[in-house]
């Protein structure tokens, strides 16, 4: 039996939680947060909630502005998620990448993923703006 995705960007990443050999689907601990991994239809697909989406509409426009700019530098693509009220970034890749190939599909997602976070960051603790002063003698 072949070793299912999930379970070989496991081991390519050095996961250290173990997975069973026929799992499908996990929940990864990455940086205190939780990413998916699931196995589907030949594709190995990585996804990530950056915020809700209910709770400020105003900022899922304002990080949708970003989106068109990031998606000629990277294959994460930012979406919204229904059933979660969700706004995610999700990426996928072929299920049968080699373990060098998984490695760098993880980490291009998680360079992604951080920084998105940062910009959702930006909104929860917004930098205050000083006008600038000038000092006259």
């Amino acid at each position: 039996m072949l070793e299912r995705a999930t379970v070989r960007l496991a081991n390519a990443i050095g996961y250290p939680d173990p997975l069973p050999e026929d799992a499908t689907r996990a929940v990864f601990q990455v940086d205190g947060e939780e990413m998916a991994v699931e196995e589907s239809g030949g594709r190995l697909l990585l996804r990530a909630t950056l915020a809700p989406f209910g709770d400020d509409p105003g900022r899922a426009a304002a990080l949708a502005g970003y989106a068109a700019g990031r998606i000629l530098r990277e294959e994460a693509t930012l979406a919204y998620d229904p059933q979660d009220d969700a706004i995610i970034l999700w990426q996928a890749a072929p299920a049968n990448l080699p373990r060098l190939a998984l490695r760098t599909f993880f980490e291009q997602f998680t360079a992604s993923w951080d920084w998105w976070r940062a910009r959702v960051a930006e909104f929860e603790n917004p930098v205050p703006s000083f006008p600038e002063v000038v000092i006259r003698p």
